[in-house]
Order: C-alpha cells, then structure tokens, then sequence
C-alpha cells in the first residue's frame, strides 16, 4: 500500500469537520471611484484671441495705467481688420474729453484719437482692399465708447473708421499726427474754396499759425490753392522761427504778427496795420527779437482762420474782414484752454448763436467749425484720399513737435496743456 493511502485510511473523521481561521484579518476589497465624463473649461492657451495692452485712465485728476483686460476675439468679422498700433497722436479732443470725467464712476477710459500701424488680420469681406503687412494710418474716433488708439491692437471698420495706406516717404511717427489736424484745415478751406470765399486773390489771416491745423492750413493755402497774396500770421515770439525752418519755401510768404506783445488783444496790431499801411513784423536771431516795419498794402482780410479762440478779432471784423468775406474758428467765443475745456460741442453758446444769425448780424460768413472725421464725410470731397495723395508727393507734411514712449504719456499730456506745443505730440506703442 502506498503511504498517501496509509494517511487517507488513518485521517481523523473529525478533522473534515473543522475549519481553520487564520489569526490575521482578510484583506479588504479596494474602493475605485466611478468614472464619469464631464465638461470642463478649456485652458487658457487655447482660447483664441489678440492679447491688447492699452493705456487708460479712470478719471480726470487719476493716473495713467496699462489695462489687459481688452482682447479681440479671432477669428475677426469678415468687415473688418486688425492694425497693430506702433504710434499714436495726441489731440486737444484727448484733454477735453479726460476733463469731462471727473470721478471714476465710469470705469476705463482710453485715450488717443489718430495712430499709424500695421494690418495683421483681414476680413475675407475687404481682403480685396487691404492686406496684411500694408503699412496704414487713420482716425480711431469713439468718443463715447470710452476707448481709444492708445493701445497695442485696434480692431477696425474701414466704413466706419478712416484709414489709409501710409505713403512710402513719410515716418510712422508723421503719418500717426497727419489726418486729423489735416483733414481739420482741408474741410474748412475746401468749404471755403466751393462757396467762392476763397479764391487765389484772396487776402488771409491765421491766428494761431503754430498750431497743427494752422501748419497744414498755411501749406495748403501757399502750395495747393496758390493763394498769392501774403498770409498774416499771428503767432508767438518764436513761431517765426520755427514756420521759416520747416518751411523755408514759404519764408518770404508770411508776414507775422506777434500775439504775446498784445496780451492777446491780436486786433490791435492788425487794425493798426490796415490803418497805416505798415507792419512791424519780428524775428529772432541770436537770441534777440528784433521788429522791422515793412509795407503792407494788402488792406482787409477776405478770409479769418482762427485756431486760438476769443471774441477779439470778431469784436473789431467791420474793420478787419471785407463784407462777403469770411471767419472760421475752430474753438470759437472762449479761448482755448486745455486743462479745463471739455468735449461738449455746445460749449460755446454765442458763438453756436453767431453760427445761426451771423448772416443777419455780420456782412461776412461766420461758421464755428466742427471736424466730422468718419468716413462718410469724405464722400464730397474724398479728403482722406487727398490726405494721403498731398503727403504723398510732398504738398504738406506733418510736423512732429515732440515723439515720447508711451509710458511717459502722462508728461506728454501735460505738454500738450501748457498749448505751446508747435507741431504734433506722437507717442510711440510697445509691440505686444
């Protein structure tokens, strides 16, 4: 017999009966929780955007910050286009309309009205016009959107919005200050041109020939409309100086009347110069003004542009304009004054009332004059395609008084106050 035999035949009964229990514990079953699908946020760098930087203020007397909150979502509507900013222009609109807010209830306010950049993204709507990498320059004018050119990308509607292509001989930082105090002088002096106001013969005063829109109204007169009479300019002490640098084809084409040596009273020069057929005109050299009398037998003016503002020349125009003549301000009755004049077309109530009646009042034309600078304005005269075309072949340029980056646009705003800026103030945009 085999011995597994012997030990089945030998097996205690008892022993089947029984049951071991081991003196540890079984091991427990392992919990796994249940898998379900759910939706989640998709990460960030997914979302598909344009990233804007752009500065901004919430009040009128609260610093200048750099906001991210603003992104345009891609893709972009068909319409329109994407221009990277790389400079934009300062505009007495700016500080008028930052006065206009003094608490900070409204939230994020930008700033900036004209640029000059580069398309980036385009439309399939208007691909036929623009494309990218075309170098562009325009007019970003939202003023009760709360934003403005000031920022790093700008999503833009050639229908609503004007925009050229940059001309190949200017700087970003000319054509960033070209359109808007361009297309300022241009309306006012092609309305003039159409009514018969203006006319080759005819004799025209500035006041306020250092100003942006008087720079580009004294080149559109001498260059495009071939005025060939002088043009008086009231300026101050230097504004010679600096009209004869930067147009040193027109030096002989001016005669300048200085408005610091009459406390701002430009009429009593001028009257005293119909009168006597005489001017004392000035001029600086070695850091000494020196006044020369020269004839003037131009008599009265035909036609008063008016940069400066102030009830002066208008108080003594029977002696200053010919009947059938015509003013045009562009700030009218009250003199400028960008620390605290707000953006409120009705801000003049008698010079709106002088608009209105001025036919009745006065034997010349008198217009308070307000740019509308959208796109549908130029559908008489096509002065945004004038605008690039006189940049283009050298007609007028822009002069640029002063280019900051754009983190010192507080000490740019400032300058702009003081109203002594002779040119534009451009301010240089980060690539982000």
């Amino acid at each position: 017999m085999s011995s597994a035999k012997k030990v089945l035949k030998n097996l205690d009964p008892k022993l089947a009966t029984e049951a071991y229990l081991p003196s540890v514990q079984a091991p427990q079953e392992i919990k796994v929780d249940e898998v379900k699908l759910r939706r989640v946020a998709r990460p960030i760098r997914n979302v598909r955007h344009i990233p804007i930087k752009a500065q901004v203020f919430h009040s009128r007397d609260g610093p200048l910050e750099f906001s991210y909150d603003r992104k345009i979502k891609t893709p972009i509507p068909k319409n329109k286009l994407v221009v990277q900013v790389t400079h934009c222009a300062l505009n007495p609109v700016d500080a008028k309309i930052r006065n206009g807010y003094v608490n900070a209830t409204s939230g994020q306010i930008g700033l900036g009205r004209e640029y000059s950049g580069v398309v980036t993204h385009v439309g399939s709507d208007v691909a036929y016009a623009w494309h990218e990498g075309d170098e562009v320059f325009g007019i970003y004018y939202h003023p009760h959107m709360a934003v403005g050119a000031l920022q790093s990308s700008l999503l833009i509607d050639p229908k609503s919005d004007c925009i050229a292509i940059k001309p190949p001989n200017i700087s970003a930082a000319e054509a960033a200050g070209s359109m808007w105090c361009f297309g300022t002088a241009f309306n006012i002096l092609d309305r003039l041109h159409k009514s018969k106001y203006l006319k080759p013969e005819s004799n025209v005063l500035i006041n306020g020939g250092t100003s942006s829109v008087g720079m580009f109204a004294i080149q559109l007169l001498k260059r495009y409309y071939k005025i060939q009479q002088k043009i008086v300019v009231v300026t101050s002490s230097n504004g010679p100086e600096v009209l004869c640098e930067q147009f040193p084809d027109l030096r002989d084409e001016m005669i300048f009347v200085n408005y610091l040596t009459c406390r701002g009273k430009a009429s009593i020069p001028l009257r005293k110069m119909i009168k006597e057929q005489t001017v004392d005109t000035f001029h600086e050299a070695q850091d000494a003004t020196h006044d020369d009398v020269v004839p003037y037998m131009q008599g009265k003016f035909d036609v008063v542009l008016d940069f400066v503002g102030g009830y002066d020349i208008v108080s003594h125009s029977t002696t200053l304009i010919h009947g059938g003549g015509a003013y045009v301000t562009t700030v009218g009755d009250y003199v400028a004054n960008y620390k605290e004049d707000i953006y409120n077309s009705w801000d003049n109530p008698s010079a709106n009332a002088r608009k209105v009646f001025g036919a009745v009042l006065y034997s010349y034309d008198y217009s308070h004059f307000y740019f509308n600078p959208t796109p549908g304005s130029a559908s008489k005269n096509e002065w945004i395609d004038k605008c690039s075309e006189l940049l283009a072949d050298g007609t007028v340029k822009c002069v640029v008084y002063k280019t900051l980056d754009w983190k010192k646009t507080a000490e740019a705003l400032k300058i702009l106050q003081t109203q002594r800026a002779q040119g534009k103030i451009v301010l240089e945009v980060e690539e982000f």
